[in-house]
């Protein structure tokens, strides 16, 4: 059957499928023509039944969904399921959906951008490095201050007017990205975008038992409820404070710990469909366990149910697999996931002592140099002057920072010796490469000398 999946960058992938098949095999189909191996960060929505926003689950098939279909064709979205950190993202083709998501998100206010949750100064961060990711290195003329009112227009429809204070910001920090790559430009978006409260956060409409519409921000940290009257937050659950989460029918119960470990009171909201608080629920436990979890627990993974033929048949025969729907389709954690890319790359001849963008980059570089080392011999010397300077983009590239890939390594991470540069060791605690704990940094000096190597070369051509 022909499915349609949207991305967020708005394009959209067609595939086939057999609806008798696991999501999980629809959701590797559409990653493997994006080339991406991060499958664990991403999910597939549809719209259900009562215009809700559900995520398929990925073990069970596909027609065991209620799903609407339009002359028998199936429409998915491709939407990043866990915001985890951009310094945890590996592939560049996924910080590309890591960054376009954001952009809509923020557009369509989940991401917040105007104060108090978002300051003048890191919105002027994140429109100039929009600016220099989309429109490249800044220019002195009227149409730059064009373009930031268009980059505002879109991530921040409602922020109103851009005062000459928040224009002058803009242009200051883009002037400060001049010449950076627009990878980096989006990795540092993502990573100013990653500090706002909005960040990771998965929205869901419900009732108290009190008849007040709130909504749900279930995030890397809890769960805020919040009024969607007056905006203002009802209530913080942090995942340490809450005991258990269950669901019945269109009801999910939440009770809630005290400081001595006991039940101090049970929380309960209505949704408004059955399927919206399965998802509500699916969406509590498995944000739990994937970002504060080490694995992801037993029974968290056998979690199922029956329909009906399936429960008459379990009757006679418990261990059938007939009508089993399982609840939850999470299968690793945030560590887990990350060293299960990581073991990928590396049997796939990526170089385990350095990032995928360090990997491109490499061979990138020796395509281009056994280019050169075949051409004919009438080049002669400046052949030979080729091949230096690209050795010489080798070797400083092989030096940028794995987190950022903008500044120059200068700090050793101890004991396990990988590098980064003074601003990413600011933020890490773990070794973004080996994952192990950082104990202490070391201060390197290097640039001086390559500096002068590069003048050197540059003056001989």
């Amino acid at each position: 059957m022909l499915c349609y999946i949207s991305q967020p960058n708005r394009q959209w992938v067609e595939i086939y499928i057999d609806p008798k098949q696991s999501a999980k095999v629809v959701l590797d189909k559409v990653l493997n023509q994006l080339n991406i191996l991060e499958s664990d960060y991403f999910g597939l929505q549809y719209t259900g039944l009562k215009n809700e926003a559900l995520w398929l689950n990925l073990r069970n098939r596909v027609c065991d969904h209620e799903i609407l279909k339009a002359s028998n064709v199936y429409r998915f979205s491709l939407r990043v399921k866990f915001l985890v950190p951009p310094e945890l993202i590996q592939q560049e083709c996924t910080k590309e959906l890591f960054y376009t998501q954001v952009k809509d998100e923020m557009s369509k206010g989940l991401i917040t951008l105007t104060e108090p949750e978002c300051d003048k100064e890191t919105l002027a961060k994140i429109v100039a490095s929009i600016s220099q990711a989309d429109f490249g290195d800044q220019t002195c003329n009227e149409y730059q201050r064009t373009i930031y009112h268009n980059v505002v227009k879109e991530i921040c429809p409602h922020y109103g007017e851009l005062d000459k204070d928040i224009l002058d910001k803009i242009f200051l920090e883009h002037s400060k990205l001049h010449g950076s790559p627009r990878a980096s430009a989006k990795y540092w978006m993502l990573r100013y975008a990653s500090a706002l409260p909005g960040y990771g956060v998965e929205l869901h409409r419900a009732v108290t038992n009190s008849g007040e519409d709130v909504l749900f921000k279930v995030g890397p940290e809890g769960i805020i409820v919040q009024d969607c009257a007056t905006n203002a937050v009802k209530n913080r659950f942090p995942y340490p404070q809450i005991r258990l989460a269950t669901h019945n029918e269109k009801t999910v119960h939440i009770e809630l710990m005290n400081d001595a470990g006991e039940t101090e009171k049970e929380e309960s909201f209505k949704l408004i469909s059955r399927r919206a608080a399965v998802a509500l629920y699916r969406c509590i436990t498995e944000m739990h366990s994937f970002f504060r979890c080490a694995t992801v627990c037993d029974d968290v993974q056998s979690q199922y149910s029956r329909d009906f033929k399936g429960t008459v048949v379990s009757i006679f025969n418990e261990n059938s697999d007939l009508g089993k729907r399982y609840v939850f389709d999470i299968e690793r954690t945030s560590k887990q996931a990350y060293d299960f890319v990581k073991r990928k790359l590396f049997h796939s001849q990526s170089s385990p002592a350095s990032s995928p963008i360090h990997c491109s980059m490499a061979l990138d570089c020796d395509n281009r140099l056994e280019r050169s080392e075949n051409l004919s011999d009438h080049e002669g010397q400046d052949n030979d002057v080729k091949i230096l300077k690209r050795k010489l983009e080798s070797v400083k590239d092989s030096l940028l920072c794995c987190i950022c890939m903008d500044n120059m390594v200068c700090m050793v991470l101890c004991p396990c010796g990988h590098m980064t540069c003074d601003s990413c060791s600011e933020c890490i605690e773990k070794c973004p490469q080996c994952r192990s704990d950082v104990e202490r940094f070391q201060k390197v000096f290097q640039n001086f000398g390559l500096d002068l190597r590069k003048e050197g070369i540059t003056n001989c051509v």
